[in-house]
């Protein structure tokens, strides 16, 4: 379990005391859960969408309007995350993730299923992003390399996802199985988390922002959390990192949500071989992720996100142009590789900008979260008007930001650390 005494900053040759491994591993598997069900909706989205007769507008609103929800419901859970309701907020998150898992296995309709995907979009928010910022909090100056750990547990669900539905419909099981099977995960994993003693406060770091001094000693107030909360919002540091972060998810979960859509559509593959080739993505998407991690040790994490938008910018206007379906898949799964680094730079960068206050951080990001919301629903809106092939150009937009706008590193800077 972990004890009061080991919330302390991490030395950068990370050593995790013994007490606090148990904790780590608890939220890398709440990663993988999610990433997991994720892409579990993403593979089954083409079957789904075949029995419940969705729309391309509908499918855009699916994606789109629970993020919306979720900008609107989220800011307070990250704000009272920063208080000791913190393990409260993650349990019960974690609960109504189960309940909305069990809606959408259940559902009959698309209403039914907008209202799980609205549940669970900020029921994530508490469960996933919480045990995140805590993580986060508990490894200062150390961030980009904790993200880097992160998203490879992510990356092992993403694998894991479309290899359950495939497995599903090669069973004849449908896929609503794959559903309830994740429901039950779920709930193993909030009772772990109700185990478990979360650290009150684990960073001593102040976080200056804004002319607000942020102190990490002791809990704050709800009014305190929120002028820290509104000086973020007003930090051009702060905005730029997670600006950025939306723009990025363009290629990364934007593109995974449609990509199966992408392979029966565009490419004409089966609904079972679109599992499949989402679930070679994924092995590109894991071996990226791998990769990052001793590379961030040598490299400036924001030179290999430079570097790597201008790469992907060119492969994935080959993907659009192409016109064979052989080579369109093989340029999917470059694209998917060539991301190196995106989430977890950037969202490193993001939490080293308020360090110790990875609430307030994740409040603000949910804020911003509404440019997502109405990216997401754009897809799907000028799909529907101009046809999928056109509307995946908007994507483009991402790796463009990011060669435009992500600043060159610091000389000497060997790892993320916040702009002076």
């Amino acid at each position: 379990m972990f004890k009061r005494s080991q919330t302390r900053s991490y030395t950068r040759t990370f050593q995790i005391p013994w007490g606090a491994v148990s904790l780590t591993s608890l939220f890398l598997l709440i990663e993988f859960f999610d990433e997991l069900s994720y892409t579990v909706d993403g593979a089954a989205l083409p079957v789904i969408r075949a029995e419940l007769g969705l729309s391309y507008a509908q499918i855009g609103l699916l994606f789109g309007l629970p993020t919306i929800v979720s900008t609107l419901v989220e800011p307070v859970l990250m704000l009272l995350g920063d208080t000791r309701m913190r393990k409260r907020l993650v349990v019960g998150g974690g609960l109504a993730v189960t309940l909305a898992l069990l809606l959408v296995g259940s559902a009959g309709s698309f209403p039914a299923l907008l209202l799980a995907f609205a549940l669970a979009y900020p029921a994530s928010g508490a469960f996933v992003t919480l045990s995140q910022a805590t993580l986060m909090d508990m490894n200062p100056g150390r961030e980009g390399q904790l993200m880097a750990r992160w998203t490879l547990a992510g990356s092992l669900g993403t694998l894991a996802g479309p290899l359950l539905v495939a497995a599903g419909f090669a069973l004849g099981l449908g896929w609503r199985w794959a559903f309830f099977a994740l429901a039950g995960l779920g709930l193993a994993l909030t009772l772990l988390a109700s185990l478990q003693r979360f650290p009150d406060r684990v960073s001593a770091h102040p976080a200056q922002v804004g002319g607000l001094q942020a102190s990490a000693a002791g809990q704050e107030s709800l009014r305190t959390l929120a002028a820290t909360a509104w000086a973020a919002l007003r930090s051009p540091q702060l905005l730029r990192w997670i600006v950025l972060l939306q723009m990025s998810d363009l290629l990364l979960d934007i593109l995974v949500g449609y990509a199966p859509l992408y392979f029966t559509d565009v490419i004409g593959a089966s609904p079972a071989q679109a599992s499949l080739l989402l679930t070679v993505l994924m092995v590109s998407s894991l071996a990226s992720d791998a990769l990052l991690i001793p590379v961030l040790e040598r490299v400036p994490g924001r030179a290999v996100v430079r570097a790597s938008a201008a790469v992907t910018i060119v492969l994935y206007a080959a993907l659009l142009l192409a016109p064979w379906p052989l080579v369109k898949i093989v340029l999917m799964v470059l694209v998917r590789f060539s991301t190196l680094g995106w989430y977890s730079v950037l969202q490193g960068e993001a939490y080293a900008a308020l360090p110790g206050k990875s609430g307030t951080v994740m409040a603000v990001s949910s804020v911003v979260g509404l440019l997502g919301g109405v990216m997401a629903w754009s897809v799907g809106w000028v799909a529907s008007v101009a046809g999928l092939p056109a509307a995946m150009w908007l994507l483009l937009a991402g790796p463009l930001s990011l060669a435009l706008f992500v600043p060159r590193p610091a000389a000497g800077k060997l790892i993320m650390t916040p702009d002076a």
